[in-house]
């Protein structure tokens, strides 16, 4: 069956890239979804073009979320240009780890963190009080438009923070590499009540060309829940005609 293919052409509203923007919306996508038995949104932005490739439009631009542990991005660069997370050393704790997030966002302390939100004018609402939970208490919200901007800058090293902090961590949250791709993402799921929720925001290089992707869903069931996520994201990347080095 041929894919199903609408172009929207929009004026000025991402905040990932130039306007106008070319939207593509891919129904197939949609059908990845479905097996999946998720609900969701999905883009990819190719940078040399500027084109997105869309799953629910509406939602990716308009819907904003508790970011969960995606937000991590944040204490970990704080941490790298502070320099209590080394710039030689990294670990699986310092990518993903809930309990070394939740003791170095303490550390850092609510002053420190409100700053740096304010100044990458990162998400919406106001961040609650609980300093263990306002990522994932829905105080804190985010679009995925909006952190499909932000890991296309951390990229491009374009954050206010030191250039060898974000590229520090663009190791860090490097998954595969190989002759044919290099995949990096930030994932984050929450397992505490239905519908469970995750977040993957990354970028797929093939050809030392990066495309810039987030995937935003929701499922009735927790059970292995970021390895069915991530199973989705490359779904959905090799539907797309990723991971085989030939983009």
């Amino acid at each position: 069956m041929k894919k199903l293919v609408f172009v929207f052409w929009l004026m000025g509203i991402f905040f990932a890239a130039c306007s106008p923007n070319n939207v593509i919306s891919d129904a197939a996508i949609g059908k990845l979804f479905d097996s999946a038995q998720m609900k969701g949104s999905f883009a990819l932005l190719e940078n040399g073009t500027d084109v997105f490739t869309i799953h629910n439009l509406s939602r990716y631009r308009d819907s904003a979320y508790a970011p969960l542990a995606s937000f991590y991005e944040l204490p970990a660069l704080i941490a790298l240009d502070k320099g209590i997370i080394n710039h030689k050393d990294s670990s699986a704790e310092a990518v993903d780890g809930d309990v070394f997030y939740d003791s170095l966002i303490s550390k850092l302390g609510r002053t420190e963190i409100i700053k740096t939100i304010d100044s990458l004018h990162y998400g919406k609402g106001i961040v609650s009080a609980n300093m263990h939970q306002f990522w994932k208490d829905q105080s804190l919200k985010i679009t995925a438009d909006e952190q499909l901007g932000l890991i296309k800058k951390l990229y491009f090293r374009e954050l206010f923070f030191q250039k060898k902090s974000q590229e520090k961590y663009k190791s860090m949250i490097k998954r595969e590499q190989n002759a044919a791709y290099q995949l990096s993402y930030i994932i984050g799921s929450d397992t505490t009540q239905a519908p469970y929720a995750t977040w993957i925001v990354g970028y797929v290089e093939e050809n030392q060309h990066p495309y810039f992707f987030v995937l935003n869903t929701d499922a009735q069931s927790g059970e292995q829940l970021k390895e069915k996520n991530i199973q989705l994201l490359k779904n959905i990347l090799l539907q797309q005609g990723f991971l085989k080095g030939t983009r």
